[in-house]
């Protein structure tokens, strides 16, 4: 019989324990939603930030990304079929950012989708939000159709941030970043990563399919290695993180809202919620901080006041380094 999206995420469950539910949900029932997240993911906590804006329940798994959960072999598998279904080649570069558009499919990071309603599974930060908006009410989306040009321009933006650099790398300046993050630099997180997929290469010699998935990660992370942390390359992804908060700030100068296409939340508004958050975790709330943008200063004050970033971003358990 052939795996399904279903049979396989109960055969993870089986790995990885019950899960949690969250949000309301019929007792006794499984949600319709399956989430593998990490805490401190920002692609995952973009997509708890939409499951709590939408106030969809979920079955919740939290996987260690330092234990190295996220290349569980029937995790992996499990990526392999979101990977096919959105039409996404297997990774093949590695930009600093998240963006599988721009990157290709990581078959071993977070966050993983499974629709067990439709039999579905969905990977890549943007494409879970944008398939969980597409299912409620018309009256209810993030992306209303009249705005979904400017959203889908402002998603991309953020899509594309250097975070992976930010999180890892060193700045070519002062290091503001948290304490635990300080004595990490780049190349040996990465190079930690190739290790990784070694012993899997080696453990599953005789598998194509997870031969293929451990050699694209592989392959991503050396070009991390090698290319994403000198300094020249630092000073590139910060000054790109700077730009697009000036830009930010022009835009929502000239807004008439808090936010910035209309008086009411759209995703647009939680993706750049959620990434500046991230920067202030690490550091870089200087960017904006006294009034030096102050458009965005107030957006981020407004977007720390959201209960849906209050409960999957700042009062998640582990969210924050």
């Amino acid at each position: 019989m052939l795996a399904t999206a279903n049979s396989m995420a109960e055969d993870l469950g089986a790995i990885l324990g019950p899960g949690e539910v969250i949000g309301a949900a019929r007792p006794g029932t499984i949600p319709r939603f399956t989430l593998y997240h990490a805490a401190n993911s920002i692609c995952s906590q973009k997509v708890r930030v939409v499951l709590a804006q939408l106030q969809l329940s979920y079955l919740s798994h939290t996987l260690d990304i330092f234990a190295g959960e996220t290349y569980l072999p029937s995790y992996v598998r499990l990526r392999l079929i979101g990977c096919e279904r959105g039409g996404f080649p297997l990774v093949t570069t590695h930009t600093g950012s998240t963006s599988t558009a721009a990157c290709g499919c990581d078959p071993a990071v977070v966050p993983t989708l499974v629709d067990r309603q439709a039999d579905e599974v969905i990977v890549d930060s943007k494409q879970i939000c944008l398939y969980l908006d597409s299912l409620v009410s018309a009256s209810h989306r993030l992306r209303p159709m009249s705005l979904q040009r400017v959203i889908d321009a402002e998603l991309d933006i953020v899509d594309n941030l250097p975070n992976y650099q930010m999180l890892v790398g060193q700045p070519s300046g002062t290091d503001a970043r948290p304490e635990k993050l300080k004595a990490n630099h780049g190349v040996s997180f990465s190079m930690s990563k190739v290790r990784r997929c070694d012993q899997y290469l080696v453990e599953f010699a005789g598998d194509q399919a997870l031969v293929g998935a451990y050699q694209a990660k592989r392959s991503k992370e050396l070009i991390a290695a090698e290319r994403l942390f000198s300094r020249e390359a630092m000073e590139s992804a910060y000054s790109r993180a700077r730009e697009a908060c000036a830009t930010l700030d022009n835009k929502l100068e000239t807004s008439s809202s808090t936010w910035l296409t209309r008086n009411s939340v759209t995703l647009a508004d939680l993706f750049w919620a959620v990434e500046l958050l991230r920067m202030k975790n690490l550091g870089a709330a200087y960017l904006w901080e006294q009034n030096r943008l102050p458009s965005v200063q107030r957006f981020v004050a407004a977007s720390e006041g959201l209960d849906s970033v209050r409960s999957a971003v700042l009062e998640w358990p582990g969210s924050q380094f």
